[in-house]
């Protein structure tokens, strides 16, 4: 698509992550050139599509003008695409030491030669990249080296806030510089690009340090029983805080996941964790008295694959969860997942598990900030434009009415596609770009409307019918074979349909009895009429021809 833009102004482009959470790519336009900022990825489960990710096609089309992507921080929703679309962008990568590893590791396990694209940033470190001055500002949030970017341009100054809160123990890493962020006040800020995913909340999120304290006091009181824990993975101040909350306890920790597996890797190589012993495997587990140990599991989201749904089903080899376990959910429900957590958690509960979550305990403090401290924030940049982006619809208008009730001058809500002019006094969406998801499926990409993605939801739907008809040397029908899959198929309805099925073939013309569409084409008809009358469904009907020598 061809767009004409005034290369002196200064645009915003999500392609990503308005209108929703996850899947975050964002777009900066100055000068002909553009800054892509995080490539994520979100959770899906159906179809047999495991990830998708924002649809890049208006800055591949347009690569020779992109001048590199800036990552904010190492979260899926964030870096978790760039193994599979950098091939199509052939930029220059930006990053600070934790991330820029997370990334390598992706590249590596799929194989990827990326060259000397990555490039480490240092933490609240300044790079040029192409026509655009970044700085980075250290904020907290429940990962480490999370950034807030200061974006100049001769046009103006954004600041993109990425994900963060207002932590003033976040247990690994530096607190909020909000010295940095006044000063950036103080020199003009045009715009705030701000994360909205708490902006329901009142207060403020609350603090790790917090979490840390009574995850110590709540593991002590566990003198007898097996104890289990469920966290994010990349929450390595959480990771970190179970672990020695366990040490505290006279427990050795073991680590369930590939996901905790491979952040203790990233984790230890980039100087973190320096406190935390070393972690023990289930077969040296599996002989410990059952108060001496502590299990750190993956799933906390009730995903089928993970550590802990596979403790709850039985199939984990060497650990046995049993009644009188206790499982500690330190973890929130992300939207979306409530089923999947809950059957989890029933199948733990019919075992007699104690299930214990953030409703019941302080278990868990949210990465994203509330209202008090989007509040502290507007305060420190007194941006002339607010773009709430990170969040659905009710999110962003949400933070937009903040904003505004909070004296900034300008409100832009965007959804993805949504071309926005950050110009003082006048901004806002001046046209609609291209925009959408794709999906990977196995190891292809294919878009949201593909029609294999179509149908296989018109399968899951309706089912599928496939009939063989045997023809002998004259054409006559010798046997049929039929196969239903998706729909309910009493014997009442088999019959009914074999007999559909032979008199729909002796319906065909003599004279078209050799065309294999003919008789195709009259079998489907027969088929699909009487499955719909008697269970509303139109299954996806096949007929082979299998005609005799």
């Amino acid at each position: 698509m061809t767009v004409k833009l005034d290369k002196n102004k200064l645009y915003f482009l999500p392609l990503g992550g308005a209108g929703e959470i996850g899947m975050n790519l964002n777009l900066y336009g100055y000068n002909n050139e553009w800054l892509m900022v995080d490539l994520g990825v979100a959770f899906y489960d159906r179809l047999g599509v495991d990830v998708m990710m924002p649809n890049p096609q208006f800055i591949v089309e347009r690569r020779k003008q992109l001048a590199g992507l800036l990552l904010t921080h190492a979260h899926e929703d964030h870096i978790g695409a760039v193994p599979y679309l950098w091939e199509q962008l052939r930029c220059p990568i930006y990053a600070t030491p934790f991330t820029a590893e997370m990334v390598r590791r992706k590249f590596h396990e799929r194989r990827i030669d990326y060259g000397n694209n990555i490039h480490e940033l240092s933490l609240k470190g300044h790079q040029k990249i192409g026509g655009f001055d970044i700085e980075l500002v250290t904020l907290t949030h429940s990962i480490p080296e999370p950034n807030g970017v200061v974006i100049r341009t001769p046009a103006g100054t954004v600041f993109h806030t990425g994900d963060w809160k207002i932590d003033p123990a976040p247990m690994i890493g530096d607190p909020v510089d909000a010295d940095k962020l006044k000063a950036l006040g103080d020199e003009g800020v045009l715009a705030m690009i701000c994360d909205s995913t708490n902006v329901f909340y009142e207060g403020e999120s609350g603090s790790e340090g917090d979490v840390r304290d009574n995850l110590k006091s709540i593991i002590k009181t566990y003198k007898k029983e097996r104890v289990f824990v469920t966290c994010f993975a990349s929450n390595l101040a959480r990771l970190e805080t179970v672990a020695l909350a366990a040490q505290e306890a006279g427990r050795r920790v073991v680590l369930l996941g590939r996901s905790f597996d491979r952040m203790v890797e990233v984790a230890r190589a980039n100087g973190y964790l320096k406190e935390v012993g070393q972690f023990i495997d289930v077969d040296a587990a599996a002989s410990m008295p059952a108060h001496k140990v502590l299990y750190l599991c993956s799933g906390s989201q009730g995903e089928p694959r993970a550590a802990l749904n596979r403790i709850a089903g039985g199939t984990m080899k060497n650990v046995k969860i049993q009644e009188g376990d206790i499982v500690l959910f330190s973890s929130r429900v992300i939207p979306g997942n409530e089923r999947s957590i809950n059957a989890i958690k029933n199948k733990l509960i019919r075992q007699g598990v104690h299930v214990i979550t953030r409703h019941d305990l302080d278990l868990h403090v949210s990465g994203h900030p509330a209202r008090s401290e989007l509040e502290q924030m507007y305060d420190w940049i007194r941006p002339k434009i607010l773009v709430p982006v990170h969040g659905e619809l009710q999110h962003m208008v949400e933070q937009a009415r903040l904003g505004k009730r909070h004296g900034i001058p300008e409100v832009v809500v965007p959804e993805n596609g949504t071309l926005i002019e950050l110009f003082e006094g006048d901004a806002g969406i001046i046209d609609q770009m291209p925009a959408g998801r794709l999906a990977l499926d196995g190891n292809a990409l294919v878009t949201f409307d593909h029609a294999v993605l179509k149908d296989r939801h018109f399968l899951e739907i309706n089912g599928m019918v496939c009939v063989t008809l045997v023809l002998d040397k004259k054409n006559q029908l010798k046997d049929t074979l039929m196969t239903l899959k998706g729909f309910v198929a009493h014997s009442t309805l088999v019959d009914a349909l074999y007999l559909a099925i032979e008199e729909a073939f002796h319906s065909v013309p003599k004279s078209s009895i050799e065309d294999d569409g003919a008789l195709q084409d009259a079998v489907q008809k027969a088929v699909r009429r009487l499955v719909f009358q008697e269970h509303g469904k139109k299954p996806v009907t096949i007929v082979h021809c299998v005609r005799g020598n």
